[in-house]
């Protein structure tokens, strides 16, 4: 039994570092990586993982608040571009905003003339059995 789970590592090391070669990939997302590999994941999933912007293990994930909100008088938003009443907001967190699949905006203003705005495509992606969430 022992045998059988060193195999098992060996394998996931081997196509993890298969997958990383000729890449920089954080320390982060190597263990997100690895656990995409321990659940099954294909390779196009893994290649999707690596490469985008945040991923998240959860049905939700937290975009980053952008730079003008932290001055005094300061505000930030994250915002789906739908009209009516399919407009979502964004549920403001510690450091940004927690959305879940779709389109979204997250801008700040300084309070006088500065204004920012980063567009995200956030989606659902099965990995194994499980729902993890990625933004590009």
């Amino acid at each position: 039994m022992i045998e059988n789970t060193a195999i098992a590592i060996e394998t996931t090391d081997n196509r993890l570092e298969l997958l990383c070669e000729g890449y920089t990939v954080s320390e982060p997302r190597r263990v997100t990586l690895a656990r995409a590999i321990d659940l099954g994941a294909d390779d196009a999933t893994l290649v999707t993982l690596r490469d985008s912007v945040r991923v998240s293990r959860q049905p939700t994930i937290t975009l980053p608040a952008l730079r003008y909100e932290l001055l005094s008088r300061g505000r930030g938003w994250a915002k789906s571009p739908q009209k009516g009443p399919a407009k979502a907001w964004g549920e403001r967190v510690d450091k940004g905003y927690q959305v879940g699949p779709g389109r979204w905006s997250v801008g700040a203003t300084d309070g006088f003339r500065r204004k920012d705005s980063y567009n995200w495509v956030v989606k659902h992606i099965a990995v194994g059995a499980e729902t993890w969430t990625i933004a590009d």
